[in-house]
């Protein structure tokens, strides 16, 4: 039951990211070691990482971008957002380990380890039982049934109580939708976090690839928010002021052939055929999944051609300097033929035009005072 609910809501979450961007920062890092599905990132695509036989500034309208100002605000990076940044690094490697303590009760928040036996009419269900090889929970998620977490609260460890739960009526599982569910629980352990110290030591054995020291860090990660916040700003804007006057045909049909592709190899990463991957999340079939998702696509298109027709507009062209820059920032390598032989150079240009684009914008703008909302 937890596995298949936990499953559900990762594969809509993974979906909804990865369509949602341009750019998928880790997306490379992610499938260059995953199963081969046989779709080509760069069929279709020149030699510049430009759409082939797309002219693409006759698609769209594009704004006065070279009279763009930049607000002051998104050219500093306060201390409230370097201790965001710092917090979440502290977070990413913040590990757990099983607490001793035993005398306090569980409360919202806490992450323990349980095992239950679930029944319907007094007969236990399949699915139902951790079997007693326990499971780790996080009180206040929503990974279980309704009313199924929030009664783990107020107990302590080694604990063995009763609780009683309704199915929903759209649960997933045909024979327990509604039905009425008692599971007896007992409560194993429960975790405490190990937040570590921001210590020269920890950075360079840590964050190597990108920074040696906490001094380097933090001029480093300053420098990153000022760069997230200016190319933002940029490219929120240009999305909002430019205008698509044609869809071209050809991107449509790669950016639908490799929204097929990422659901394809998900599902084999999950162990899954496509078709059942997709009713997972709701859809009955892949052409439903890529019917309801024709506005994102549109938008990634509409991304695309924006970035192209600057580029054509502009002669803005990515060399190999450029691309091992970009994979020295995002990835911490200069060494980005692992990624060239799954990838195809074409596709990693076309990754890297945008970046060119906004920092080419970016570098002739002028600073202004931030205007008052």
């Amino acid at each position: 039951m937890n596995s298949k609910e936990k499953m559900k809501k990762n594969v809509i979450r993974l979906v909804a990211l990865a369509l949602a961007l341009l750019i998928i920062i880790g997306l490379f890092a992610t499938f260059a070691k995953s199963p081969n599905t046989g779709f080509d990132y760069s069929k279709g695509l020149t030699d510049k990482g430009f759409f082939k036989d797309v002219k693409a500034q006759e698609c769209v309208t594009l704004p006065d971008y070279k009279s763009y100002t930049m607000p002051k605000d998104k050219t500093v990076a306060t201390e409230e957002e370097f201790v965001e940044q710092i917090n979440a690094i502290k977070a990413n490697f913040t590990t757990q380990e099983k607490d001793v303590d035993t005398n306090r009760a569980v409360v919202d928040g806490d992450v323990v380890n349980i095992d239950y036996v679930g029944k319907i009419d007094g007969k236990e269900f399949e699915g139902g039982s951790t079997q007693g090889k326990g499971s780790d929970v996080k009180i206040g998620t929503k990974d279980f049934i309704p009313g199924f977490l929030e009664q783990i609260v107020g107990h302590k460890p080694s604990e063995t109580f009763d609780i009683n739960v309704k199915f929903p009526e759209d649960y997933h599982m045909e024979d327990l939708k509604g039905k009425d569910a008692v599971f007896t629980i007992t409560v194993n352990h429960y975790y405490k976090d190990i937040v570590p110290e921001i210590t020269d030591e920890f950075v360079e054995k840590n964050l190597g690839n990108f920074y040696k020291t906490v001094a380097e860090l933090e001029v480093g990660l300053k420098d990153k928010i000022i760069q997230s916040k200016t190319k933002n700003y940029v490219w929120d804007k240009l999305m909002k002021e430019t205008e698509v006057t044609t869809y071209p045909e050809s991107v449509m049909n790669y950016e639908k052939e490799y929204s097929k592709e990422y659901i394809e190899k998900s599902a084999m990463q999950y162990g899954m055929t496509t078709e059942d991957f997709v009713k997972l999340i709701g859809v009955e079939s892949v052409d439903r999944y890529l019917e309801s998702m024709n506005d994102e696509i549109k938008q990634t298109v509409k991304a695309y051609i924006t970035v192209q027709a600057i580029c054509e507009k502009d002669g803005i062209e990515v060399t190999d300097e450029d691309i091992v820059e970009y994979f020295k920032e995002f990835y911490g390598t200069e060494d980005y033929k692992p990624f060239e032989n799954v990838y195809g150079k074409p596709y990693l240009k076309l990754s890297v035009l945008r970046e060119k684009m906004i920092d080419t914008i970016i570098k002739d703008m002028k600073v202004v005072e931030t205007p008052v909302e």
